[in-house]
């Protein structure tokens, strides 16, 4: 079923057979890209930090290539004849990881952009997040791309995807057409979800604020998949696009339902919106200066990205890039729980 949806994604299998490069390949999103791009019949070439660790089966359109991503003039040599860069490499760490947050998410796409436009890549996606727009200082609802970016320099994770999303745009011209892509929430089998909320909401380590009760919007995997399917066989330049599942739904049922499908508790406990910075800005200084163990359980961060209202329109996307939503919450619920372990 998943191959089928993602020939259907891709919107014909009889497309043109473009040869790409990926990062991230070993991540959430670049792993389920390399199925679906395979599934249109795309050749991969597939960027792996370490793929000796992996246990990957070969495929006949992958090729592994675990060169050095900053190192501009080795990847420069390597994506000569490649029709297009999708850059999903990214550090995720939100707490403590400044350094790490600018050192990969900004430099290194620099140092990728630069490389793909020394080799003559005509096209170049990069995968944004929605919440580059999201401004603490306004409501969020039904955001659009005709918004101003906000200054998010008290949020490290988000401030750097704007930053290289901003890189990126300015980096087209007539010869390199640049996207990016700003999915919302992504979720999906191997998501945020089963790597770290779940296990917390099994230790009571996770809950509502303000009982979850406000709208959000979100995007399946599947759906992203098909976004960037359409994405490569567009002709914008300079453009950025939100990607959802399109309409926003109520934070707590979809993120009840996700976890209900994976199997984890739903958490009954709920603060107040308006303690949750104070409390999020406690805890950092807490872990900040005592000899506390692993991470805080609620950082400011975090706060900004789940526990306000947020949701964004699709239309520009589906006006210029034709796109979709091919999976509704439901279903990709159940598809979450027939391949749980």
């Amino acid at each position: 079923m998943d191959d089928l949806l993602c020939i259907l994604a891709s919107g014909s299998a009889n497309e043109r057979s473009m040869k790409i490069f990926l990062t991230g390949a070993s991540g959430f999103v670049g792993s389920h890209l390399v199925q679906s791009l395979v599934s249109a019949g795309h050749e991969i070439v597939a960027h792996y930090r370490s793929p000796q660790s992996l246990n990957i089966k070969p495929e006949n359109h992958v090729e592994v290539w675990s060169g050095d991503l900053n190192d501009v003039q080795s990847l420069a040599k390597r994506l000569q004849g490649i029709d297009s860069v999708i850059h999903c490499a990214a550090e995720m760490r939100l707490w403590n990881s400044e350094k790490a947050l600018h050192e990969t998410n900004v430099l290194m796409t620099e140092h990728i952009l630069k490389a793909a436009k020394q080799a003559s890549v005509p096209q170049f996606i990069y995968m944004s997040d929605a919440s580059v727009a999201k401004d603490p200082s306004m409501p969020n609802l039904e955001v659009s791309e005709s918004r101003a970016l906000p200054s998010l320099q008290k949020f490290p994770y988000s401030h750097s995807k704007s930053l290289a999303e901003q890189y990126v745009l300015a980096a087209g011209d007539e010869s390199f057409r640049v996207i990016s892509l700003r999915p919302a929430s992504i979720w999906g089998k191997g998501d945020l979800i089963d790597r770290i909320l779940g296990k917390a909401a099994n230790l009571n380590q996770f809950g509502w604020f303000d009982q979850g009760n406000y709208l959000f919007s979100t995007c399946n995997i599947d759906n992203l998949c098909a976004a960037v399917n359409k994405a490569l066989l567009s002709k914008s330049n300079r453009e950025s696009f939100f990607i959802s599942d399109g309409p926003p739904v109520l934070f707590r049922q979809w993120m009840s339902r996700r976890l209900l499908a994976g199997h984890y508790k739903v958490p009954t406990l709920s603060i107040p919106r308006f303690l949750a910075w104070p409390l999020a800005r406690f805890t950092e200084n807490g872990w900040n200066y005592l000899p506390l163990r692993g991470e805080p359980p609620l950082i400011r961060e975090m706060v900004h990205l789940m526990a306000h209202p947020f949701s964004v329109s699709i239309t520009k996307a589906k006006e210029q890039l034709a796109y979709e939503p091919i999976y509704g919450m439901e279903e990709g619920m159940l598809e979450i729980e027939k391949n749980h372990i």
